[in-house]
């Protein structure tokens, strides 16, 4: 499927509030495997180079250099999404904080061309956003950000969604062919919950987005 054919997909729509009620988040949050433990950045390291799996399979760099200047700079925007600090922030703030965040991300992974960050309030129930690859946006659902860690969670797993794009829109690269037959074969949550928490692309992301997680926890 061409950039064109896929142009209003919404990718890693955040519906995890219904999948908690079928089995329970600790499987949601283990499922992706090994691939996906072994794909994304390990926030928590500290690692001056970062290799991770491609998605051929084949080891290769991140670029991430995670020294102690990254750490304090991805520690001093986490801080705002800390439960104490966050229930203190304005509509705005907290905004502010998601976009702070995405563009570490974008900037983490190297991407070219990060999306727009658009806030909404007449997102269904349960969701809490999604990337759009038509239109290179990530749409966050204003009225689900009463949870701190899921809002991180949200905009780190939907900035890896945007990084798997454009690594998508180069067809010489392995790494590239390998994200655009996943994008082409994407699987939808309404029609194989278990295939789409499976798949390659989304268990990458929700790996990406579970290091922000434990970094906040501690872990």
């Amino acid at each position: 499927m061409n950039e064109g054919s896929y142009a209003g997909s919404e990718y890693g729509r955040d519906l995890k509030p219904d999948y908690e009620k079928i089995s329970g988040r600790d499987a949601y949050v283990a499922a992706g495997g090994d691939l996906a433990r072994k794909s994304g950045v390990d926030l928590f390291e500290g690692a001056d180079d970062v290799s991770e799996t491609g998605a051929d399979g084949s080891a290769e760099n991140t670029g991430s250099d995670l020294n102690e200047a990254n750490n304090e700079q991805i520690d001093s925007i986490l801080d705002n999404f800390k439960e104490d600090r966050w229930s203190d922030l304005s509509l705005a703030e907290q905004k502010q904080a998601i976009t702070d965040l995405a563009d570490y991300v974008a900037a983490d992974t190297g991407n070219e061309n990060p999306p727009e960050i658009v806030f909404r309030d007449d997102m269904p129930d349960g969701s809490y956003g999604g990337y759009i690859a038509g239109t290179n946006t990530i749409e966050i659902n204003v009225n689900m950000l009463d949870d701190s860690i899921e809002a991180a969670d949200t905009i780190a797993h939907e900035m890896w969604h945007a990084y798997q794009q454009q690594c998508a829109m180069d067809p010489t690269s392995e790494k590239g062919k390998a994200y655009q037959e996943g994008f082409d074969n994407y699987i939808s949550p309404e029609y194989d919950f278990e295939g789409y928490q499976d798949q390659m692309v989304e268990a990458e992301a929700r790996d990406y987005a579970q290091g922000f997680k434990d970094r906040l926890a501690g872990k």
